[in-house]
């Protein structure tokens, strides 16, 4: 393989990484602005050009050590490079979001088996896949050899895109630096775009930036708690915690959780939160918004420095007992390291193949732990079942919701896919769960801790089965209601029980523990970015974070902030709309982001 021919298979790599970036486009959206399409036009072959140029650098390297390893290497590498953005491109049309590293740390943990569940068929699928690549990136190369165009034609081809490359960075720069949204808010389509900054410089030139409004603050010295807490408990009761993965605002019902909804029409002390919304559209900021009571967004500060929540401390500090007990693994998410850091000793792990025998085993782990703790001792628990995440439930269990079909193949759902029978499926797998609940309840009941024993059940996140038909599947692909909303039951021994409609937060559940249940005077705001739940004050705003976007919810209008400054708009089916969250809203919640931070 020639120099020449290098050259030319890596063009022709390019256009078809340009072609495929159109699809990025098509699911985001084109901007109809003159600046935003010009833009477009440089942005998609700019971005393109680094990983052609660099395709071709590891070419040149292996041309030298000759022209047969330089066609082998055309292949493999070729290959790698398309196999990388088809599955970006798939991702990111699932979930509105780019591989990273973060997320190929998850999937290659120790819990990507559990997390990331596909049928065997995707894989083979995938197989198929990437032979087909394969192949295509052999013709390409068999191309490359066919083209007759000479060094000087090469050479006109590479400048200009070295001029187009420079043009895409220097009108980012450009917008950047005067906060124009029709260029700020199409760079995070792309995958791995880096486009150049140049702000320090042409301050140091005199030019003035425009006001950046939408900016988030920057992050410096973690300050949590802003007080020490001042806490003077007369009684300890016991607490348990109990998640249910991916449970959306709907599946409790009387049809889909019988158990669970006879267990609150007919307990005295029993509260539903109908209104409520968690802290994120995925697991890592569901958890981390209930536990901490703040943003997804000092997940890293809290987790680096093994900061644990300041509830976790304070039943630390008053002598309370921990029983953690999750069907998925806790140390990928690593809450090992931030909600549940600290703890001796802390199960990691449960036992069996699939979810449904993990959920049971949990639970059974965590009854054992009832029965040998120190009764004298108040108890903390947490139970996390993880059936609902991935639609499963046991193969003899008597599933009411028919027809009901198979997990969801990712590779074949489309926005015309019937979610009916994935529904079905859904719900059957929540409904299991009720059915273990329903078990724990009673045995609670045996041992008389249902007396002195708080309550709260709720879902890390909800789950999305293209109830919009515009091919959401699953969680962390937008901040619609059927990701966000989520049940909030309480069980609180000592007080009138009641249906309550106004809207509540995950981050309103430490407040209420700590100022009911621990009996700690301070604020909420010393240590909190939400409410006590039985404060009835309207929530003017929540903020819902997933692992890439901040979304700022008023009423019913969602504005969605990205990585880069740019604002879009959604209603809570998360279909665009004109409505903005208000500035006061905007201001408010923007401050949460520096809030704990010095």
């Amino acid at each position: 393989m020639s120099y020449k021919n290098i050259f030319w298979f890596c063009f022709l790599e390019f256009i078809l990484w340009c072609l495929l970036s159109l699809s990025y486009f098509a699911i985001s959206g084109f901007y109809p602005s003159a600046t935003g399409a010009l833009f477009t036009v440089l942005f998609i072959p700019g971005n393109n050009f680094m990983f052609a140029a660099g395709l071709f650098v590891l070419l040149v390297l292996l041309r030298l050590v000759g022209p047969r390893t330089a066609a082998a290497g055309a292949i493999i590498l070729g290959s790698i490079f398309n196999l990388a953005l088809l599955l970006d491109l798939f991702v990111y049309t699932q979930y509105r979001f780019h591989i990273s590293i973060a997320m190929l740390q998850l999937f290659f943990g120790p819990a990507g088996r559990e997390i990331f569940v596909f049928p065997a068929a995707t894989y083979f699928i995938l197989a198929i896949a990437v032979v087909a690549i394969i192949a295509a990136t052999w013709g390409l190369t068999q191309a490359a050899r066919k083209i007759s165009w000479g060094t000087k034609t090469a050479i006109t081809t590479g400048v200009l895109l070295l001029f187009i490359f420079a043009g895409y960075n220097g009108m980012y720069a450009w917008g950047k630096f005067m906060a124009v949204p029709s260029v700020l808010t199409q760079v995070p389509y792309l995958p791995w775009a880096q486009p150049l900054s140049m702000n320090r410089r042409l301050r140091k030139l005199g030019f003035e930036p425009a006001s950046q409004p939408y900016e988030t603050p920057r992050a410096g010295t973690l300050n949590y708690p802003l007080a020490d807490l001042v806490c003077r408990p007369q009684k300890k009761p016991n607490i348990l915690v109990i998640l249910i993965d991916s449970w959306r605002a709907d599946s409790f019902s009387k049809e889909i959780t019988p158990y669970l909804y006879t267990a609150y029409q007919n307990a005295p002390d029993a509260f539903y939160f109908t209104n409520h919304l968690a802290g994120g559209n995925a697991t890592e900021a569901g958890v981390f918004s209930l536990f901490y009571s703040m943003p997804y967004s000092y997940w890293d500060s809290v987790t680096g420095a093994k900061i644990r929540p300041i509830l976790m401390q304070e039943l630390a500090d008053q002598g309370y007992q921990f029983g953690i007990y999750a069907s998925s693994k806790l140390n990928s998410p690593e809450f090992n390291q931030n909600v549940f850091s600290h703890i001796d000793s802390l199960r990691i792990s449960s036992d069996g193949e699939n979810k449904w025998q993990r959920d049971a085993n949990a639970q059974q782990e965590f009854l054992s732990f009832l029965d040998q703790r120190d009764p004298q001792r108040p108890f903390f628990g947490f139970l996390f079942y993880d059936s609902a995440h991935g639609q499963d439930f046991p193969p003899d269990y008597p599933a009411p919701f028919t027809p009901y079909g198979d997990k969801m193949n990712y590779l074949l759902l489309t926005k015309n896919t019937d979610p009916a029978p994935y529904m079905n499926r859904y719900k059957n797998s929540v409904h299991y769960i009720d059915s273990l609940l329903g078990a724990l309840f009673q045995e609670l009941q045996k041992r008389g801790l249902d007396k002195n024993t708080i309550i709260v059940l709720t879902g890390d996140h909800g789950q999305e089965i293209n109830d919009t038909r515009n091919n959401f599947w699953g969680h962390n692909s937008n901040f619609a209601k059927y990701q966000t909303h989520v049940p909030l039951l309480v069980w609180w021994p000592g007080k009138q029980g009641e249906k309550l409609d106004y809207r509540t937060s995950h981050y309103d559940i430490v407040p209420a523990l700590l100022q009911h249940a621990l009996a700690c005077s301070n604020p909420a705001s010393d240590y909190s970015s939400g409410y006590d739940l039985f404060d009835t004050t309207p929530r003017p705003w929540t903020l819902i974070l997933s692992y890439t976007n901040k979304a700022i919810r008023e009423g019913d209008n969602i504005s969605v902030l990205n990585n880069y400054g740019g604002m879009t708009h959604y209603d809570e089916d998360f279909i665009p709309s004109g409505k903005s969250v208000s500035p006061q809203a905007l201001a408010e919640s923007l401050k949460e982001f520096s809030h704990f931070y010095k």
